[in-house]
């Protein structure tokens, strides 16, 4: 999600937008020209009136399709539970102004071209103009207290989109009266939807390890199968290891079982795709138990490719060689890389404080958020470089007669707390647990 620098963000990558557009079509007939967002009150007019477009944001409305996420956001002792998104529609007005006659319109016409050839601000075009590289629209904009940037707004899960509004003269007379400045050519546009989320901790129950004694869940039957698609297609990953129990996260030292249909091929390798990572990670494919399916081994946590693979989510997809056939590539499915804690936590007092140390693998990457429950008690950690150990002080920790799980979050990739949920009833792993003394 996005930070609440991101409406200083949008209005950035418009003005960039706009400046690099006029400036790519060269406008030099019209003479020089300005990109600027001030309020229109705050721009001469009249005998020195320059060349201007000048962008300003009018108007700021909740939107309505997101306005009601993650709520409640507290419980009834006011804990936090949820960080609930902030989504905002976004109103700006684009006004023209020209120096001699037919310059305000030229001026207002290329920028409408301009903007409606790109109805949707991508997420490169979002890391262009915010880059650090780009000290026109970034120096402006610093980072807030919590280390969160603009360029953050390439992240979050909305696109934005440019809408154009056309407003009556009734709502421009209005609006140009309350600026107290001289009307001149106008168009209003929204920009859908920015979303703005806090990073704080939140207070989270321990997950659910049975509804009710011999509780087997809902049983279907399905009435038609699926026609088999004409293209290689991955249908279900599964984590394959012996002995490894059913779980719901991949560890590293896995191995996963791919099924799908027409994945023969002379060299399959699967591709494993991560946001921190330019290039995918590859493993190649070995047979599996039956035509159909085939088997990845994922490195284990002593292997020197170990610190490669950061946890959090993956998308796997197949690339398939076949002698003199082009290479084909299956669609992805969605694989979640666990942390897992490779010894039992400690819990260390000194100076008045405490601390606890996990000991990890994967390593933890400095980019990837990092979320410690320890019972229901939310913390956060951050690290400078990759690392095997997380330290994190624990202040307000809930004492407790019993040992306390201990939930380690990278990136939403939560630590696998119960090791086997086919066994009944299921247990929390005790290795990840702690002692917590009053």
């Amino acid at each position: 999600m996005s930070s609440p620098l991101a409406i200083a963000a949008v209005t950035a990558i418009l003005k960039d937008l706009l400046n690099e557009g006029l400036i790519n079509n060269d406008l030099s007939p019209v003479g020089s020209f300005t990109v600027s967002a001030l309020p229109p009150d705050r721009i001469t007019t009249g005998e020195t009136e320059e060349n201007r477009l000048n962008l300003f944001l009018y108007q700021v409305t909740p939107n309505i399709g997101w306005r009601n996420a993650l709520l409640p956001s507290r419980d009834a002792q006011g804990a936090r539970l949820t960080n609930a998104p902030l989504a905002l529609d976004l109103h700006y007005l684009l006004t023209a102004y020209g120096s001699v006659d037919l310059n305000a319109e030229i001026l207002l016409g290329f920028a409408m071209d301009l903007i409606n050839e790109t109805p949707v601000l991508t997420r490169d075009m979002v890391r262009r103009a915010l880059t650090p590289q780009n000290p026109v629209a970034v120096a402006l904009i610093p980072a807030d207290p919590q280390g969160r940037t603009a360029i953050d707004l390439a992240d979050q899960i909305e696109a934005l989109k440019i809408v154009p509004r056309f407003l009556s003269a009734d709502e421009l007379s209005k609006l140009w009266t309350a600026m107290q400045a001289r009307y001149r050519p106008t168009v209003a546009y929204q920009v859908t939807t920015v979303i703005i989320q806090g990073a704080r901790p939140t207070r989270s129950a321990l997950p659910v390890l049975s509804r009710g004694q011999s509780d087997r869940g809902v049983a279907t039957q399905p009435s038609t199968a699926a026609p088999l698609p004409s293209w290689p297609t991955l249908i279900a990953l599964s984590i394959a290891s012996a002995g490894a129990g059913r779980r719901a996260a991949a560890e590293m030292g896995d191995t996963l079982l791919l099924q799908g249909v027409l994945l023969e091929g002379d060299a399959v390798t699967a591709e494993f795709r991560h946001r921190l990572l330019a290039n995918p990670l590859e493993i190649v494919a070995a047979p599996g138990p039956d035509a159909g399916n085939l088997r990845l081994d994922l490195p284990g946590a002593a292997d020197a490719a170990a610190p490669d693979w950061p946890a959090g989510a993956y998308g796997v997809a197949l690339r398939i060689a076949r002698a003199g056939k082009p290479i084909r590539r299956t669609n992805e499915l969605p694989l979640t890389l666990a942390p897992r804690l490779t010894a039992p936590p400690t819990l260390a007092a000194a100076g008045g404080q405490t601390t606890l140390t996990l000991a990890v693998a994967p390593p933890v990457w400095p980019e990837q958020r990092v979320d410690v429950l320890v019972g229901s008690d939310p913390y956060q950690a951050t690290v400078a470089a990759k690392t095997q150990s997380v330290v994190v002080p624990t202040p307000g920790l809930t004492p407790s007669d019993a040992p306390v799980p201990v939930r380690l979050r990278v990136d939403g990739a939560e630590n696998n707390l119960v090791r086997d949920r086919s066994l009944q009833p299921p247990q929390f792993d005790p290795q990840q647990s702690v002692a917590v003394p009053a």
